[in-house]
């Protein structure tokens, strides 16, 4: 039997799409020979976020729907949010929310490493071209290698989303040797929404890290 995981908390779905941030970026880019990239990067984040924040914004719209009719006097967002949560259909559809959000947001990290990666490149690299790592090496320093790609939260997060796509959810013997792990319960990965709040956080740091960079010291 598939084991899954799922929050209780309604606020774990609520949104975390960084504006401001964004806007930072947009503003050391705009113009450059990265802007592209840029861009393409960032509407993946954007959908993610977005598709993250539906569950939330179904409760929440069907809630102040019902409150702007008659006031709800006895109940909270959190008591709708749990009465959902009795629905089968409705924890399975967090479950692959969560999981499906983690994987557009490592992934779009992923391509846009490789996307400046190769925009150096006479031919595009694949992360599986047996000489991707020693030419990131090369192009980018060890510094920064270590900081957006050798990185053990980056590494974790990357064979997360290899088993997730490829490994029906379950790990890896490469993953249960790393660290920091997710939850794990048996064979399975079981993925949050605080998983994917949490991946999100701590690879825009590495983005503008890579963006300003590549600005400083490739242009």
């Amino acid at each position: 039997m598939k084991t899954i995981f799922i929050e209780s908390n309604i606020s774990s779905f609520e949104d975390f799409h960084d504006k401001e941030w964004f806007e930072a970026l947009f503003a050391i880019t705009e113009g450059t020979e990265i802007q592209r990239e840029i861009d393409e990067f960032s509407s993946h984040w954007w959908g993610a976020s977005r598709a993250f924040l539906l569950p939330w914004l179904l409760v929440t719209g069907v809630y102040d729907g019902i409150n702007s009719v008659v006031p709800i006097l006895d109940k909270t967002k959190q008591d709708f949010w749990e009465e959902y949560l009795m629905v089968n259909a409705f924890k399975g559809s967090l479950w692959k929310v969560a999981e499906g959000a983690y994987g557009f947001i490592y992934y779009a990290y992923e391509n846009f490493v490789v996307s400046l990666l190769n925009k150096k490149q006479d031919k595009p690299l694949r992360v599986t071209d047996r000489q991707f790592n020693s030419t990131l090496l090369g192009e980018f320093g060890i510094k920064v290698v270590n900081s957006v790609w050798n990185d053990s939260f980056v590494a974790v997060s990357r064979e997360v989303r290899n088993c997730l796509v490829h490994n029906g959810g379950k790990t890896s013997p490469r993953l249960m040797k790393m660290s920091p792990l997710p939850r794990i319960e048996k064979e399975d990965i079981l993925i949050s929404a605080t998983d994917v709040r949490v991946l999100y956080q701590k690879l825009k740091p590495k983005v503008y890290y890579l963006t300003q960079y590549y600005l400083e010291s490739m242009t």
